[in-house]
């Protein structure tokens, strides 16, 4: 039986995770897919001997199956995954070792709700089997170069590496093991490589865009696909004084991620892989000099999703971080 093999994107804004970190890509339908709002990185690095350490919860809400109606759908198809909800704890950490180079690191939790898989037995029935998916997830080191700075504004390279400290032996009510695009690490080692810009275009209003290609390794002859997330950004400071506390600013974020079709053994899966847009506004609170926290809501406005697979309905996501 194949577990959930979905494109469904997350993207981590950096002021959201360890204030410049990127997103994590991870697996299909596992933590790699829950994410949203916020998520496009920013050009500019940590002042020299600066810390970040930021919690942000994701949930995602995707369309929801009951198991009869998996079960025909697999009889269509030959087989169908599905999954309710998932959510991800992600703490991450971010130094300045100077003012231009930052490094960091992120770990989270992941958990799943409701994961049903159907399979076409060939005798005009199905087999269907159930898993609420959960443990830890891989770990992310990350890092930043600011190489251009002036007046046009700052722009950044940034790369990262994913190594398989995850649980990835998560099994199905069946006895089958779900494979590395469901599970809540990959098993896998991969590599992130991307490009991200910021300006100013009034003293209240900035500008964020950015691109991030992630290359999935591979684990027991199976690779998840490689994702891109490209991210455009717009914040405007609702408070006159940048310097008074609480400080609020609103934003408005147009997010597109590619997800490329998982490979098992050299047979790519025509049900993973595909393209989604989101429209992701967002709030975020200053209330302190060393305490922030954002709200940000995500919604899909386009999805083409490879064969057969459920729709993203929505997703949000909260952060709190300090500086220090």
């Amino acid at each position: 039986m194949h577990p959930l093999r979905r494109s469904v994107p997350l993207l981590v804004r950096s002021s959201i995770l360890g204030s410049v970190l990127v997103s994590s890509a991870l697996g299909n339908h596992g933590p790699g897919t829950s994410g949203g709002g916020s998520s496009t990185a920013s050009g500019e690095t940590l002042r020299a001997g600066g810390f970040d350490l930021s919690l942000r919860t994701d949930i995602t809400q995707y369309e929801t199956f009951t198991r009869s109606e998996a079960a025909q759908r697999a009889i269509q198809n030959g087989d169908f995954d599905a999954i309710d909800r998932t959510f991800v704890e992600s703490l991450s950490l971010a130094y300045g070792v100077t003012d231009d180079l930052q490094v960091g690191a992120q770990i989270g939790w992941y958990r799943g709700t409701n994961f049903v898989a159907a399979e076409d037995d060939g005798m005009g029935g199905t087999d269907v089997a159930t898993a609420d998916p959960s443990g830890a997830t891989d770990l992310w080191l990350q890092g930043k170069y600011r190489f251009l700075l002036g007046p046009a504004g700052h722009l950044a390279a940034i790369a990262g590496v994913k190594l398989p400290t995850g649980k990835d032996d998560v099994h199905l009510s069946d006895g089958t093991p779900l494979e590395a695009s469901s599970q809540p690490g990959s098993g896998a080692v991969d590599f992130q490589l991307g490009l991200a810009y910021s300006r100013y275009l009034t003293k209240r209003t900035t500008f964020d865009a950015s691109g991030v290609y992630t290359r999935r390794g591979e684990h027991d002859d199976f690779r998840v696909g490689d994702r891109l997330d490209l991210g455009t950004a717009v914040a405007y400071r609702l408070t006159e004084d940048v310097r008074s506390f609480p400080n609020w600013s609103v934003s408005g974020e147009l997010l597109l991620v590619w997800i490329g079709q998982d490979d098992d053994a050299g047979t790519r899966n025509g049900n993973s892989g595909g393209t989604t847009v989101y429209l992701a506004p967002g709030l975020r609170g200053r209330l302190d000099p060393h305490v922030a926290v954002s709200l940000a809501p995500a919604i899909p406005v386009y999805q083409d999703l490879d064969g057969d697979q459920p729709e993203t309905r929505g997703k949000i996501a909260f952060t709190i971080s300090f500086a220090f």
